[in-house]
């Protein structure tokens, strides 16, 4: 017996003899050693036997073909269109391209079998009677499965994402180029837009190796959302792992690190030597500093390395333009070298940022139904008045700055710990008084010898100071940094002659302040106390640990029962996941520090905050309200900074948010796209601008009239600054809802249509709704029970839903998404030629024929890259048109089947220009970067103009 495949029914053969006369395999028989098979021959229909031997291949270039698989479990590749054929070894094998993926295979005949297309069903009018639903559920099956392609949107996903994070995904994957800066502002969902993302790479498998490199405080936190929201496992360097030889990362294709650990010399070269990466994504990418004329940052230098092992690299920053030219430019510049002769006149060509820049606003962005996400924020300044007790103390503690910045100047590695000790103490004083008595009683101790050593071995001043100067604006621990630099070495002396007395007196004025505090009195009387009746939940901010004891403590024994819970530097991811679970349960307070904050949202349950101190670095204040100004929060946000004029540096952080205020709301008015919450947005834009914490370090002499000039020019750069981004931005605002107009809204309703048009074709009823018609009870056919891992086994019924919001509260009801196998047979079902409804008449806004086309690119490797569903329409005027706006409509009406009448040479006609036009639609998205790889027609429709 022969070794070659046996052609099955439906293929097409011919002979060496007759090659151009084709024939259709009806059949097969084994006679002795021989296998015959019965073949019914061109238009003639004789039906002759013939010997496996004597056939050949019979199909043709242009032939549309369906793959069929000999085996018990590999699927179909489904359909294709022959390309060409060849002899190999003795036996025919057809190149065939297929439709879901553009790819081309060789494939022996045998397996292949000959189907009538869209084309062949439209020229020759094969209509069946239920033609016009199945067309409709055809043409919706295949629009959600190319919209979730190119945007993960109907996914199992713990997120219901937003139009704006959608698009964003379907601009970055219809794209020429891979490298992308995402500007949204702060709480848009730039990690839920990277995850959509990562998941539409990885369907087109162009995701296997991730890299994310993000600041140290927020490793975990992404971690938490790839794993929880996109069931992706990701390793953080440092933590879950280390590698210590390159043949090691092949263990690792998800990985988190910190910026500042892979860009430090020890472990720079682990990520030199870590191979190639799909996808690299940079968050707080702004940090990639290159300053002219100066050395190049770690931080860039690493960015440089890592772009050369990967074709994709993605920056994410809310503020990439932070008023230094050259800056931004390099920060581009690490994304497309190959437009640095744009990027250096980037002000002469600002529509260069459209190319690399993709940015959503929060004042702008609404929900599917055009609705604006967010209601808003109120900031309230509340004024603390000035005690006499608290001006002497504020009068006294100036003179022990002052004595000791003077004693810093001594120079050396003392001096500098005697400058940090000095600075650490403004800023304890300008939190509360409470912060910087506890310092003051700390250090006075160690001078008496009461403070406990410093135990095991004690690294060097200069090893302290290295170790803490660079961040230490993030910690809430800053005192015990500076008790532990002023315990080394000579740190037991004295800065000065009378410093012990000056402590003395100092901690006597502050317990006179402490005992009637007056900021604390009106955080409480202001503050607080209004807001019991209605008794909401409060976040309280604060910079440092000693402060927000003293607000714990004086909250708990006020308001024993309301329960007061915290989060700060010190506490473990463990606890302080505690800490949030406690408060968005039960307590109604929770106090948190800035290290402690970093990366915890509260807006579901929490929409009040306060600043009980000013942070010397304003951006913290825009990152404060980001825990709760972000999507899913449901009601106005309210801030309340409480503004404090003792001490130099209260007077210049207050004077400095008036002089932004002033300004943010002048800018509003006059901005010809006022809208509410503008003011808000520019602040924002301004805090994150201005350098602060520099002027405020810089100005030992602590001379208001100077720092009043200095925050004034600061103030003018950032406004410069934002006026120069905006500029420039105002080419990349928004986006163009043209650009995906036919498929732009399917959603959960579109999906429910297609589950409930799909279900009778599968012999399923559906039994009753439940849950305002979200859910459907279905009842399982027998041949149906038990071939569902969702459905219970041999289960008779079962509850489904497409609301991601009624399946994850309820364990009863199985979500119908492309993760459910079931929904996923759907949607092959109704794609598969045997479903029919490639062809029907339909009744319409207009007459005309309307064709369905999968538009397909490749790179300039073959392999194909991007595709788009374009319906094009064609009028009876010959008006041709892609993506009209009633397509979607007809999809989801339930008009009754119309029956054109035209002769075969019209049809013709009209094919060939839907054709000419799909063409068009290929060709004109062509680029360097792009090539063409397919058109297919994937049914057609005739539309009649409704009466």
């Amino acid at each position: 017996m022969s070794n070659r495949p046996i052609p099955g029914p439906d293929c097409w053969v011919s002979t060496a003899s007759k090659p151009n006369t084709l024939g259709i395999v009806i059949g097969g028989r084994v006679r002795g050693n021989e296998t015959e098979i019965q073949v019914r021959w061109g238009r003639s229909g004789v039906t002759d036997w013939h010997p496996l031997s004597e056939l050949r291949n019979g199909f043709r270039t242009g032939n549309v073909v369906q793959d069929r698989p000999r085996s018990n479990t590999r699927k179909t590749l489904g359909m294709a269109t022959v390309l060409t054929w060849r002899e190999i070894a003795g036996r025919d094998m057809v190149l065939a391209q297929f439709y879901q993926t553009g790819e081309s295979r060789w494939l022996p005949f045998e397996n292949l079998v000959r189907i009538k297309d869209a084309s062949y069903k439209f020229l020759y009018q094969e209509v069946a009677q239920d033609s016009a639903d199945r067309f409709r559920l055809k043409a919706l099956a295949y629009a959600l499965d190319s919209w979730n392609q190119v945007t993960g949107a109907l996914d199992r996903l713990d997120v219901d994402p937003l139009p704006h994070q959608i698009d964003l995904v379907h601009r970055i994957m219809a794209s020429d180029h891979s490298n992308w800066l995402i500007a949204d502002d702060v709480g848009l969902g730039k990690t839920i837009e990277v995850g959509l993302l990562l998941a539409a790479l990885r369907r087109r498998r162009q995701a296997r190796r991730v890299l994310i490199v993000c600041p140290a405080g927020i490793a975990r936190q992404w971690q938490d959302e790839m794993r929880y929201k996109f069931n992706q496992e990701f390793f953080i360097y440092g933590l879950d792992f280390f590698v210590n030889q390159p043949s090691h990362w092949a263990a690792y294709d998800r990985v988190i690190v910190s910026i500042d650990r892979a860009k430090s010399d020890n472990h720079a070269p682990v990520f030199g030597d870590s191979g190639e990466w799909d996808v690299i994504v940079f968050d707080e990418a702004h940090h990639l500093s290159k300053i002219p004329n100066q050395a190049v940052t770690q931080r860039y230098r690493l960015a440089e390395t890592l772009r050369n092992h990967t074709d994709r690299l993605m920056f994410l920053t809310g503020t990439p333009h932070q008023g230094q030219e050259m800056q931004f430019v390099n920060l581009l510049m690490l994304l497309r070298p190959d437009l640095h002769r744009r990027f250096e006149r980037i002000y002469s060509d600002p529509a260069v940022v459209a190319e690399v820049i993709l940015r959503n606003r929060k004042s702008l962005v609404t929900d599917a139904s055009g609705k604006f996400i967010f209601r808003g924020q109120d900031t309230h300044l509340v004024e603390v008045p000035l005690s006499d007790d608290a001006r002497k103390f504020d009068a006294n503690l100036q003179q022990y700055l002052s004595e000791g910045y003077a004693a810093s100047q001594a120079g050396g590695a003392q001096g500098r710990a005697i400058g940090f000790v000095m600075t650490t103490y403004r800023k304890l004083a300008s939190s509360s008084v409470a912060a910087i008595e506890r310092a003051l009683k700390r250090r006075r101790n160690r001078l008496i010898g009461e403070a406990g050593q410093v135990n095991g071995t004690s690294p060097s001043l200069n090893e302290l100071l290295e170790e803490f100067q660079e961040g230490t604006d993030a910690r809430d621990d800053l005192e015990d940094i500076a008790e532990r630099i002023t315990g080394q070495n000579s740190g037991v002396n004295p800065f000065f002659a009378d410093e012990l007395e000056q402590l003395d007196r100092l901690i006597g004025d502050a317990e006179r302040v402490k005992k009637n505090d007056l900021k604390l009195r009106e955080f409480m009387s202001q503050i607080v106390s209004p807001l019991q009746r209605s008794r909401p939940k409060l976040l309280i901010f604060t910079e440092y640990r000693a402060t927000q004891d003293y607000l714990v403590d004086t909250l708990r024994k006020r308001y024993p029962r309301a329960g007061v819970t915290q989060i700060h530097g010190s506490m473990s991811l463990d606890e302080k996941r505690s800490s949030i679970d406690e408060f968005n349960e039960s307590a109604r307070f929770m106090v948190s520090t800035e290290a402690g904050g970093e990366g915890i949202n509260l807006h579901h349950n929490c929409h009040i905050m306060v600043n009980y101190d000013l942070p010397w670095n304003p951006s913290r204040l825009v990152q404060r309200s980001g825990r709760l100004y972000r999507y899913g929060q449901s009601e106005r946000v309210m801030v309340f900074n409480l503004k404090s004029s003792d001490g130099f540096d209260n007077k210049a952080l207050g004077m400095m948010l008036e002089r932004i205020d002033a300004i943010a709301q002048t800018m509003a008015e006059v901005s010809e796209d006022y809208h509410e919450g503008l003011h808000q947005e520019i602040l924002g834009e301004l805090l994150e601008r201005v350098d602060m914490a520099a002027i405020l370090s810089a100005n030992r002499t602590m001379g208001i009239d100077h720092t009043e000039a200095e925050v004034d020019e600061a103030v003018s750069r950032a406004r410069m600054a934002r006026s120069q981004q905006e500029s420039l931005f105002a080419h990349v605002e928004g986006y163009d809802p043209n650009e995906t107009a036919a498929l732009h809204s399917f959603g959960s309703a579109d999906t429910l249509a297609f589950v409930e048009g799909m279900l009778p074709y599968m012999g399923v009823t559906v039994r009753s709704r439940l849950h305002n018609g979200r859910t459907l009870e279905i009842e399982i056919p027998e041949n149906l029970r038990g071939q569902y891992s969702e459905f219970p086994p041999r289960g008779a019924f079962a509850r489904i839903t497409v609301d991601r919001e009624v399946a994850a509260s309820r364990s009863n009801v199985v979500p119908m998404d492309f993760a459910s196998p079931f929904f996923r047979d759907l949607i092959e079902k109704a794609q598969s030629p045997d479903f029919g409804g490639e062809y029907a008449g339909l009744p319409g806004p207009e007459s005309g024929s309307l064709g369905l086309y999968k538009i397909r690119w490749q790179d300039d490797q073959g392999m194909p890259r991007w595709d788009a569903l374009v319906p094009i329409f064609l009028s009876d005027g010959g008006k041709a048109i892609s993506n009209p706006d009633f397509f979607k409509s007809l999809l989801t009406d339930d008009g009754a089947a119309a029956h054109p009448d035209e002769n075969a040479a019209r049809r013709k006609s009209r094919l060939d220009s839907l054709n000419q036009r799909a063409n068009q639609e290929l060709a004109a998205r062509c680029s360097l970067l792009r090539h063409p790889n397919d058109v297919v027609l994937l049914a057609t429709a005739e539309l009649i103009a409704r009466k």
